[in-house]
């Protein structure tokens, strides 16, 4: 599915909720930005986009900053 075209609009989206709050600030996750504004949040330990609906994680760790 993701490799559909619909599939691939649905990942380029900004992200909400959890996602938001704490995936893209997670030492296990990076994020691309798309050219119509959206984001792409991977997380490295799945090697998958972040879910959506996702309301927590245990191996949350925030990024260090410089």
């Amino acid at each position: 599915m993701l490799l559909t075209a619909k599939g691939r609009q649905l990942l380029w989206q900004q992200p909400k909720g959890f996602a938001a709050s704490h995936c893209r600030k997670c030492a296990a996750g990076w994020t691309r930005t798309g050219a119509d504004g959206g984001e792409l949040t991977v997380c490295l330990l799945d090697r998958e986009p972040v879910l959506a609906d996702m309301t927590g994680c245990d191996h949350y760790e925030e990024k260090q900053t410089a």
